[in-house]
């Protein structure tokens, strides 16, 4: 899940000392931890003044409706402890917002000697149902891989993990949102303190794992290029869905991160021949194909490809989760950026209302939030 980081961000598949394996189905969770953090990382408006430094992560973004649940489990672990009060947190924000004074607040934990460390002592108010939603410390020195030299070591009481807990927020007002998740040391730096989590659920599915909850681009379309931008992290044969607008055809980039192994394509009603697949130097690949792996063609997978021969006459139902949504399986796992262009003919251009219905938006369909018009376009 993990997209954009400052400071010292990772991301697991196996269990890893006091971080056992998340609950909830998640194959691979993220962390963030102060051990090698940048200055000025990891603030919450109005509440850290005397933070040192801390990292953060964005997750990629997401888009949600009203009445859906976001969901995902965290552990807050830290190796300091008596009034070092090191803090973690996590908060939802609109995409692409850089002010936090209106994140919702999903939650906050604190280091402190004894008592209740999640929610955190002197810390925003929590507007999601955390379960268990009081925790204490689990005492001793943690053993966990990114604290760095500070794994295993406890200063004085208050050192110690949580243990995984969940968080859930019912969202107020429909859009595509992303989660912000921070970590930071109070008064020095000397041990450090960190946060496992788990990708982003919607409604009980981790987003991105099915073609009803895909990912959504992290960035708004390049007005020039028309390019969508994601980002996410892979896992070895295990499909990744996005969802970006509807158009004859696409071009698929990755510009960094594993090659990709192999495509799943929706089937649209009306449109039953199949898409053509070919590399980015347009040699043709497949014909009338619903999927394709590469990896029978090139034993490294590829860093690309097109797809041609989108229908634009199925007229695609806005309210269908499926609308165009692509499964992409990489042959190894790591953070991936792509990009995903749609490919626009200019045979039989439709009205300007309608072109620009067609190659504006951040990938919307699925949740209803914009139209789509067929036109006579072919591909």
């Amino acid at each position: 899940m993990a997209d954009t980081c400052i400071g010292n961000c990772g991301t697991a598949t196996a269990a890893d000392g006091v971080v056992t394996a998340p609950p909830g189905g998640a194959t691979s969770w993220n962390w963030v931890s102060t051990h090698l953090g940048q200055d000025g990382a990891a603030r919450i408006t109005g509440y850290s003044g005397s933070a040192t430094n801390g990292s953060e992560l964005r997750s990629s973004a997401f888009a949600a409706r009203v009445g859906d649940k976001v969901s995902f489990y965290f552990n807050y672990v830290t190796s300091d402890g008596a009034g070092f009060s090191d803090y973690a947190f996590a908060q939802l924000l609109t995409a692409g917002a850089t002010d936090d004074s209106l994140a919702v607040n999903l939650f906050t934990a604190r280091t402190k000697p004894s008592g209740t460390i999640v929610p955190g002592q002197s810390m925003p108010a929590v507007n999601a149902v955390l379960t268990p939603s009081t925790v204490p410390i689990i005492a001793g020195g943690p053993v966990w891989s990114p604290l760095g030299p500070s794994s295993g070591d406890c200063y004085d009481i208050g050192c110690g993990y949580t243990g995984w807990i969940k968080s859930e927020y019912t969202i107020t007002t429909a859009g595509t949102y992303q989660l912000r998740f921070g970590a930071a040391n109070w008064s020095d730096t000397s041990l450090d303190t960190g946060m496992a989590f788990t990708g982003v659920f919607v409604n009980g599915t981790q987003t991105g794992s099915t073609p009803s909850n895909p990912f959504q681009p992290s960035v708004p379309q390049n007005p020039v290029t028309k390019a969508f931008t994601f980002d996410f992290v892979a896992t070895p044969a295990t499909p990744i869905f996005i969802d970006p607008d509807y158009a004859t055809g696409y071009i698929y980039d990755v510009l960094s991160g594993p090659n990709i192994a192999s495509a799943i394509f929706p089937t649209i009603p009306g449109d039953a021949n199949g898409y053509d697949v070919y590399s980015l130097n347009d040699v043709l690949l497949a014909h009338g194909v619903y999927s394709f792996d590469f990896t029978t063609l090139f034993a490294a997978g590829v860093t690309g490809f097109k797809l041609k021969g989108i229908d634009l006459t199925a007229a695609l139902d806005p309210t269908d989760g499926g609308a165009f949504v692509t499964g992409l399986t990489f042959v190894a796992g790591g953070a991936v950026t792509m990009t995903q262009t749609p490919i626009i003919t200019t045979t039989g251009v439709p009205e300007p209302a309608a072109w620009a219905t067609m190659i504006l938006g951040l990938g919307l369909a699925g949740h209803g939030l914009r139209r789509r018009r067929a036109t006579s376009a072919t591909a």
